[in-house]
């Protein structure tokens, strides 16, 4: 800027003046007035004027600011560019990242929604059921033991039963032989009716024996000689084998009863370790699944944090943007300004009116 003092050396140069060339000098001056950048180059005019200064160095100057001026222009245009193309790739990175991230929330939302949430609430479901399921194979085992229990209390009462009824007809049968065999009389038989009558009391609830048991009792209310005695004895030996028949299918239905019993414990058994196995994977299932949805949950969390962040990102960066604009656009202004200016007292300086206008100024007392 300091060359812009040879602005007005060729001043002292010229003496001619022509009034009319005289008059535009000064509207070409009073121009170069309305800038503070103009009256700056007026003011060191005068000053390289009145110290008598060479005109091609005033020029020279003047092109020296005006190039000066236009590579500041250049580089505030090249600063601006480079900005807005950074800007630019920001803002579509941001873009990109915001897109993403909406993809990313919108598809966490579904899969929670869609898969997390249905798949807990069966699995909820399936162990509710399977749990239900154990408590009825409980309750079964348990009615069914009970069941049982009172079963085999009953084959017990049977077999007692049995086992009196044979006491009785073996009773009844000893009697009978000792009749046959002499050692007691015929006149003694009613100890031998009531022998009888002890196992008709006892296997009344025999069905299978009972009408035999009946037959005895017929016959052995008149009886009196050795051979109805004989007959007698047949028919005890009789009734004595149908209760050991009797005896012996009860204990083999009994042992098939307990054996069909044990299958079916197994079975309750196998079934109640099956259901909890199915409660353990139905368990460890629904654990994963709630992990799965409290992570997921986190990640959407997280992404909602990203996505405002991002589009806070955006936004900072659009009004850095304008506001850079703004700043570039008023910057650029005042190079225009201040170029053209610069270019019109380059062109003033070069004109045939200027010496006779800043010689006629100059003896008016100044430029400005």
């Amino acid at each position: 800027m300091r060359k812009l003092s040879l602005l007005l050396l060729a001043i002292i140069y010229v003496n001619a003046i022509d009034p009319s060339m005289v008059q535009l000098g000064t509207a070409k001056l009073d121009e170069l007035n309305q800038s503070n950048l103009g009256k700056m180059i007026l003011e060191l005019a005068q000053t390289h004027a009145e110290m008598r200064g060479p005109l091609d160095d005033l020029v020279t100057a003047i092109g020296d600011l005006e190039n000066e001026l236009t590579a500041e222009l250049q580089q505030l245009d090249d600063d601006y560019t480079r900005s807005t193309n950074q800007h630019a790739a920001t803002q579509e990175n941001l873009d990109i990242q915001i897109g993403q991230t909406e993809i990313n929330i919108f598809n966490q939302k579904d899969f929670i929604d869609a898969i997390l949430l249905p798949s807990i609430d069966q699995t909820n479901q399936k162990i509710d059921r399977l749990n239900g399921y154990i408590n009825d194979n409980r309750d079964n085992l348990s009615k069914e033991t009970l069941n049982r229990q009172k079963q085999h209390q009953q084959f017990l009462d049977r077999v007692s039963e049995h086992q009196s009824a044979i006491s009785a007809v073996d009773e009844a049968i000893q009697l009978i032989n000792a009749l046959i065999n002499g050692n007691i009389s015929f006149a003694e038989k009613g100890t031998i009716n009531q022998a009888i009558q002890r196992i008709n009391t006892k296997t009344q609830k025999t069905n299978t024996v009972h009408p035999i048991v009946e037959a005895l009792m017929s016959l052995t209310q008149n009886f009196s000689d050795q051979e109805q005695a004989k007959k007698i004895r047949d028919l005890l030996s009789d009734t004595r084998n149908q209760l050991v028949a009797s005896l012996n299918q009860e204990t083999a239905d009994e042992n098939q009863i307990e054996q069909t019993w044990v299958e079916r414990q197994k079975t309750l058994n196998t079934e109640y370790q099956e259901f909890k196995r199915s409660v353990l994977e139905a368990t460890y299932v629904l654990a994963t699944y709630q992990s799965k949805l409290k992570s997921t949950r986190e990640a959407l969390a997280e992404n909602e944090n990203d996505l405002q962040s991002y589009k806070d990102s955006l936004q900072q960066d659009k009004d850095a943007q304008a506001q850079e604009t703004q700043i570039y656009n008023e910057l650029k202004s005042q190079y225009l300004i201040q170029l053209q200016t610069t270019r019109n007292a380059k062109e003033f300086v070069n004109s045939a009116e200027f010496s006779n206008v800043i010689r006629q100024k100059l003896n008016q007392g100044g430029l400005i």
